[in-house]
């Protein structure tokens, strides 16, 4: 048996332009894959590697 992908419902849309929306898609296509802040990510990752085990 397979999967139906649920449909989601948006709630709370707000309205803009076609030309806002291009906008938006071009620049989130852009954007996507793409690591926006390598210092902190590099920063993060020393900071973890040092820690042996995380106090509960």
């Amino acid at each position: 048996m397979g999967r139906k992908k649920q449909i989601l419902k948006a709630t709370k849309v707000l309205s803009m332009s076609k030309t806002t929306k291009e906008r938006i898609s071009s620049i989130a296509k852009d954007i996507k894959g793409k690591e926006l802040f390598p210092e902190k990510t590099e920063l993060a990752k020393k900071t973890l590697s040092s820690i042996k085990s995380l106090p509960i």
